[in-house]
Formats: structure tokens, sequence, C-alpha cells
């Protein structure tokens, strides 16, 4: 038979592209060569403890929240039990420990409270943002073609023109003097991977909005519910999905897609085909054509790839709130200069880099077993840092920084060294190997002023009916950027399909 669409990978964006097409009657094959959904974003089992294995917090699943409402409007929901979150963390940098909330009016008022003499500064700098957002949300929404409304933009969206232009240091200078609050506000850039000197403000603004301006959810048993209530979803919508199946080729006849095959030589053929494998292994090695895959590789040479992480996964014999972990989660920063912070990750200083910790047991204590927490510890590495092991030498490198960073623990939650159960490592090898993310590049490409905005690789493809979907695309990283991606995804395969 011949499918309307099919989707390499059953990442965020793939379950997304393939959720979207299937509820609104398309027939979809969806391919995912691991024997789970999810990606990145899956969870995994040891001992009795849940991990996810690389999202902390997924923004927009609270009641009015975007992914929340492409769950509902795709009857996806009422498969979900949502557990609310009130807050994004404890925040906490050499002189400052502050708890922040989900609520843009208490921000305001906790960081005037710390930083009196920077009232007017943090006055001008969230109505510039708030007026970044209508804009935003004006542009996102006004059904125009997408070039008529980018041809309005200077004129209708100045904001969103301007912030496409400078960088995060350069945005926050002009409003915010004080070093310290500037480190403050900026503190999710290690959740994009790009410290303030480099990350475009574009991007910026819309991630802060969904860590620190809104309230989210988490969901009981794990994010992977989520995905799997998805994939029953695509296959009570009448399409299907195949696990552990790869996909090796993408075929083409002339300049249009005509299907896939897979690594086993099954041949699957398609009106349109999406791919939510990383953009330069689908580019550069799936396509059929030798002479596009060259040109591909030429330009995706010059593009630069994102930094990696290191995880470590900690399962505690005790519950971490009676170890004095007030909240979920916690960014630990030893620096107020994030550009410091960027070059510890880049040489593997974990004695000194960031930590991003999370306890989903205290949102869902069924993650753990009774008394006991699952935590999850990130801070960014440089695949470099991993290359040229031996398999003994990286072995024991793992084991190293693990108990580098449960030690660095010790200062900010006493005692959790001496309650370690379990302890496991990912590493940028980890992400490269199960993942198939080019040098581990967990966000895509880097989220520079170069490839934000409309400068970010586009889903369209020299091949018509192909697309792509997933964080080196637009829009970009996170849970959410990859939501976007497949459902604008989607929106250019029906596009193509009604054409067609």
């Amino acid at each position: 038979m011949v499918y309307d669409v099919i989707i390499i990978g059953a990442g965020v964006g793939g379950l997304f592209s393939a959720l979207e097409l299937a509820v609104k009657g398309k027939k979809v094959l969806l391919l995912e060569r691991q024997p789970v959904p999810g990606g990145v974003v899956t969870g995994f089992k040891r001992k009795g403890f849940t991990f996810e294995a690389s999202a902390h917090i997924v923004d927009a699943l609270a009641q009015e929240g975007e992914v929340r409402q492409i769950l509902d409007d795709a009857g996806v929901s009422q498969k979900i039990n949502f557990i609310p979150m009130q807050e994004f963390g404890r925040v906490i940098y050499p002189e400052h420990n502050l708890l922040i909330k989900a609520d843009l009016d208490n921000l305001k008022s906790l960081l005037k409270e710390k930083f009196p003499h920077e009232q007017a500064g943090i006055d001008i700098f969230f109505r510039q943002i708030a007026s970044f957002y209508r804009q935003f949300d004006s542009f996102s929404n006004w059904p125009l073609p997408i070039w008529l409304k980018l041809g309005l933009s200077p004129v209708l969206f100045p904001a969103i023109i301007k912030t496409s232009c400078v960088t995060l240091e350069q945005f926050i200078t002009k409003k915010i003097k004080d070093k310290k609050l500037r480190a403050l506000i900026c503190t999710i850039w290690a959740f994009i991977g790009q410290p303030p000197s480099q990350l475009s403000a574009f991007y910026f603004l819309i991630v802060l909005r969904g860590c620190w301006l809104e309230k989210t959810a988490y969901v009981q048993g794990g994010f992977s519910q989520i995905f799997k209530a998805m994939v029953e979803r695509i296959r009570e919508s009448g399409s299907e999905v195949k696990f552990n199946t790869t996909v090796a080729k993408i075929i083409t006849q002339g300049k249009t897609v005509k299907g896939v095959v897979t690594d086993k030589g099954e041949e699957y053929l398609a009106k349109a085909v999406i791919s939510n494998a990383n953009a330069i292994d689908t580019l550069t090695k799936y396509i059929d054509q030798v002479a596009l895959r060259k040109e591909y590789s030429a330009k995706l040479a010059q593009m630069e790839k994102s930094i990696s992480a290191v995880t470590v996964y900690l399962g505690l014999d005790v519950s971490a709130k009676t170890l004095g972990l007030d909240c979920p989660l916690m960014s630990i920063n030893e620096s107020y200069d994030h550009d410091e912070n960027f070059q510890r990750s880049l040489v593997g200083d974990y004695h000194k880099c960031n930590l991003a910790l999370i306890d989903h047991s205290q949102l869902d204590p069924g993650l753990a077993p009774g008394g006991k927490s699952a935590i999850s510890i990130m801070t960014l590495d440089s695949y470099a840092n991993w290359q040229g092991l031996s398999p003994e030498e990286y072995k024991k490198k793992k084991q190293q920084v693990g108990q580098i960073i449960v030690s660095r623990l010790d200062k900010y939650i006493p005692g959790i060294s001496s309650h370690v159960e379990v302890l496991e490592v990912g590493t940028p090898l980890t992400m490269e190997r199960f993942a198939l993310l080019p040098e581990g590049a967990v966000y895509g490409y880097s989220q520079t002023i170069a490839q934000s905005s409309i400068n970010r690789l586009s889903q369209d493809t020299a091949i018509k009916g192909f697309f792509l979907a997933g964080a080196w695309t637009k829009p970009g990283c996170g849970v959410h950027g990859c939501v976007v991606s497949g459902k604008d995804a989607a929106g250019l395969a029906l596009k193509f399909l009604k054409h067609k």
C-alpha cells in the first residue's frame, strides 16, 4: 500500500507529527528504531527506580498550556494523569539562594526585593518582554502566509525582529546593569545550551516564558506515559507504529519523495515523508541522491552543533526531602559569569560546572520504592572530553565524574552522598550511541543568532514532499520546541498532500 505520510523516528517531533496527521484522517506509518517511543525524552528503570533519561521539566502542560491543548484536542489527555507544578525550583549562586515560582508578578517582586537599586531596570525589562510575547502571539496566530507575515514584521512585529538580531547579553545589558541580577535572569541558558554572550535573545525569551512565567505539570509515571498514550491514539485513528525498525534509505523519484527502505530491505511507499531523525544523517546519509547528499554535506558542515551533556542518575535509600531538598528542582551555579560556567563545561571541570538537579519522585512518589528518591543531575559537557577513551578508561571516568558530582551535592543537600543506592552516568557517547545524536549534540544545532528564528534550518527540503522535524530544525530545542516542530511539519505535509 501507499501511505499518506511515513514518519522516521518516534521522538517528540515525530510523535506529534504522527498524532496531528492521524487524528485528521491521514494514513500514517511511524517507524522507530528503538523498542519504545520518546527518543532522548524516554525513561528507564534501575532496581525499582524510574528515571527520566533527559527531560527535567516540560513546559506548557498546565491546563491552558499549548502542549496540553494539543493533547486535549487529539484525545490524548484523558489517558494521562497530570500532576500540577507550581514552581520552577531553587536557583543557587554564591550569594543568592532563591525559590523561583512560575508566576510573573512573584518573580518581579522577588527580583526587586533582592536588587532594590535595579527596580527601574526590572520594570523596563519585563515591559519589553511582555511586548515581545504579545507580538509573538499575534504573529503566530495571524492566519496569513508566512512570507507575508515576515514581510510585515518590521512594521507590525518590531520586537520579534529586534530580539532575533541580538544575543541575550546584548538584549539584557541595556536594561539591567547589575551583573549578578543579569546572571540570575539568564539562569536557564543551560537548558538551551549557549551562554548569554552567544545565545539568541529570541529563543531565550520563548524558553523563559515556559520555565519561569507560566505554570506547567508533570505526568504520573513519567513523561514516557504521554508518548505511550500518543502511540495508542495514533493506532486508534487507523495509523500504524512500528518499533525496532531502522530506516536506512529515503527513496526519491526525480525531485519527489517516494518512500523509505529499512536496514532489513523492507520498502514502504508514501506520498510524503517526515524525518524526525537528526538532520545531519537524514540529509547526508539517508537520501538516495548522491549529488544532493554532497550538497547538503557542504551546507551543514558550516553549521555549529550544540554542546552535549552528562547526566548522573541517583537512586537514594531515603527521601531527598528528609535531607533538606525542599523543592523538586535545583539549579546550582558556582559563578555569576556564564561565559566562565560554559567554559568549565567545555573543558570538563566537573568540580565547578553548573548543575541542574531534579527529583521527579517528589512530584510522583511512585517513581521510587517506598520512602526513597529517584534523582537526575545534568551538566553540560563537550563530546571531546570523552573521545578516544578505551573501554576501561571510559568506565573509570564515568565513575569518577559521578562521584565528583555527588560529592558536590553534599554542600547543598547534606549527607546525600551516604545514601546512594543506585548510581548511573550517561555521557555524550551515550547520547550518540542510543539517540544517534552526532557528537551527542543534545540541543541539535546551537541557538546562535545565525541559527535561530528565521535563520534556523528549514523544515522544508530540496525534495518535494519531504520534511524535517525535531530539535535540529525550526523552531529549536527543548520538548516544547520539538512539539511545535512536529506539528508544523505535519502542517507542511497536509498542505503538500492537498495540492498533490
